[in-house]
């Protein structure tokens, strides 16, 4: 009787930590993580993303890289990785679209869904640091 007692609460808790593991979302991908960091990386670098430091010094690769895994942290933590692959597909078949009937980019993304534009701009703020005023300059 007292192994009994002993298992079930053993028995629930794996019970509950399995239950709860599907709950997780599902991780990004290796090759989805080297491009978004590097997409931030390629701001940074270029001069085109502004990074604010206390000694208005340039960051070096080190500081740009340690900067670009914390937005990336960041950016799994607000999109699900399926609603940004949906994204991904469906700009690249606008893209698609638009090169073959001769669109311009701005009907690319005009093209995109509501929700597509919305992690469009989350990945625009939280990977590059722009907010919506300064994407439209």
């Amino acid at each position: 009787m007292k192994l009994i007692k002993t298992v079930k609460p053993f028995i629930a808790l794996l019970f509950g930590a399995i239950t709860l593991s599907g709950c997780s979302p599902e991780p990004y991908p290796t090759e989805v993580r080297t491009d978004l960091i590097s997409l931030c990386m390629e701001g940074i670098l270029s001069g085109q993303t502004n990074v604010l430091t206390d000694s208005d010094k340039a960051l070096d690769a080190s500081d740009s890289l340690r900067l670009c895994e914390f937005r990336y942290g960041e950016f799994i933590k607000k999109v699900p990785l399926a609603d940004y692959l949906a994204q991904q597909t469906h700009l690249y078949e606008s893209f698609q679209r638009a090169y073959r009937q001769k669109y311009v980019l701005e009907d690319v993304y005009n093209s995109l869904s509501p929700k597509d534009k919305e992690i469009f701009a989350t990945t625009s703020k939280i990977m590059l640091g722009l907010d919506a005023g300064e994407a439209e300059q």
